[in-house]
């Protein structure tokens, strides 16, 4: 079984609490997954791009839907 991504499992978690159906700006998701998880979001001297980071490993995760502007969680059947 493939290892899950940090940032995806936040993600995941924090919209699954917040926005448990539909999507959300991009920009809220960033503000709230910050102030939830601050220090995996916060800028370090070896990690200066958390967000880029998070944006690049949601898109890579089947679990999220992610596009013009917004973010949410793949609906399942």
């Amino acid at each position: 079984m493939a290892r899950r991504a940090k940032f995806a499992a936040a993600a995941e978690d924090w919209l699954r609490k917040h926005v448990p159906a539909g999507t959300v700006s991009t920009a809220d998701f960033w503000t709230g997954l910050s102030k939830t998880n601050p220090e995996l979001t916060t800028p370090t001297e070896t990690r200066k791009t958390p967000k880029a980071t998070c944006m690049r490993d949601v898109r890579k995760d089947g679990a999220f839907e992610v596009g013009g502007g917004r973010i949410g969680l793949r609906k399942t059947s």
